[in-house]
């Protein structure tokens, strides 16, 4: 996981220009997102929905093209590498942005030394780049982010993994923005023909979200409970929210505000899909959430899976000559199955409470990542029962 502060980049060029083959102390300080919930939204989530996409919809080229924000450990690149690369014979191409948690010469050798561990991999193309600079510079047309995006691009899968809120900025005041990248993102990959994986990892409290952003994202839902009737019944039936009034009364709770959230903000990525030429249609095919803070009440760090299924629709022939015709998408209909799959969220925190077998696996598969990455885990099961979950 990293983040999108700006500031000064801890390198000029790209990364992982050097080889190291000298032996280093292992690494003592774990991290809260080295805990065994994270492992178990890469696994059964980010890697299961990348599966099955690379499975329906094998990649021509052999090559998984991929986007994303890596933490210094490239733990979620080594992943993909192990458990979908490797067993079925297909490239990891990447383009990830790493802004750098920890400015300075010892970071920027952690990060080389990680970069040279995974190109190393069989799997990895020799093509792929790990690059300093923030992913919202994608948002502006002549920068290198937005250069390297679209020379690799388009993407079979777009991660964007963050610690802090997609939504906590403000709309408007500059250009680089989480709304603005992420649109321009979806235009490019507009020229895909196959389904495409977009992941979003965000804060979902209103710590998290800027108060007039949530007022135009809740317009959406407001515009659906009004309009559509399919909609509207889903979302009394699954929040006891009917009208105008009881939504303004449901936002007022913690779980009521994050799940008006998601669902508005999924109803804002398609409408961006819809609006393309042609059309996209748009899947929320699961969302996992866990609490950023021990005494928070609901889960307020979520991620979701989406898929983006690109159309065929003919362009309108005002003349009439052309019969053929286009396929339907109906708005409502989607976004009545984004609220029913938001009302299935995933607790994490609880599943591995309460699950003893999987919370032993996840930190099992966990320690075996953070080995790759040269960490000391003979006391990480320890650190994982009695560690503090704060900021994780």
């Amino acid at each position: 996981m990293t983040t999108t502060s700006t500031g000064d980049s801890f390198a000029d060029d790209l990364l992982g220009t050097n080889s190291y083959d000298f032996e280093r102390p292992p690494k003592k300080d774990f991290l809260p997102w080295h805990r065994p919930r994270k492992q178990f939204v890469r696994e059964k989530q980010w890697a299961e929905q990348l599966l099955k996409l690379v499975t329906d919809s094998p990649p021509e080229t052999g090559v998984i093209k991929y986007l994303g924000l890596p933490g210094d450990d490239l733990l979620d690149l080594r992943h993909f590498h192990d458990k979908i690369c490797a067993p079925n014979g297909l490239k990891l191409k990447f383009l990830g942005f790493n802004k750098g948690m920890k400015p300075g010469e010892e970071h920027k050798t952690e990060l080389e030394i990680s970069l040279d561990e995974v190109n190393r991999l069989p799997y990895v193309d020799n093509t792929s780049k790990l690059v300093d600079y923030d992913f919202t510079k994608i948002a502006l047309p002549r920068s290198s982010a937005w250069n390297d995006s679209q020379k690799m691009g388009p993407f079979d899968i777009i991660n964007i993994d963050l610690c802090d809120g997609f939504a906590k900025q403000p709309s408007s005041g500059f250009k680089d923005t989480h709304y603005n990248t992420l649109s321009t993102l979806m235009t490019l990959q507009s020229k895909r023909i196959q389904p495409w994986l977009l992941m979003l990892t965000t804060r979902t409290d209103s710590e998290g979200v800027d108060s007039n952003v949530f007022q135009r994202l809740k317009s959406l839902y407001d515009k659906n409970l009004e309009e559509c009737a399919g909609f509207g019944h889903a979302s009394n039936e699954c929040f006891s929210v009917n009208t105008l009034e009881s939504l303004e009364g449901y936002c007022k709770n913690e779980l009521g505000f994050s799940n008006i959230f998601i669902i508005s903000l999924c109803k804002w990525i398609l409408g961006i899909a819809l609006d393309q030429n042609p059309p996209s249609k748009m899947a929320l095919k699961n969302a996992f959430g866990y609490k950023v803070f021990a005494k928070s009440t609901c889960p307020n760090l979520v991620s979701i899976a989406i898929e983006i299924t690109p159309t065929f629709s003919t362009s309108v022939d005002r003349l009439g000559l052309v019969t053929n015709t286009s396929e339907t998408i109906d708005e409502c209909t989607l976004a009545t199955r984004i609220l029913k799959r938001v009302n299935k969220q995933l607790d994490v925190d609880k599943i591995l409470e309460e699950d003893p077998e999987m919370m032993s696996a996840m930190i099992t598969s966990t320690s075996a990542l953070l080995n790759q990455a040269r960490y000391d885990v003979a006391n990480f099961e320890n650190w994982v029962r009695t560690g503090d979950i704060s900021q994780a």
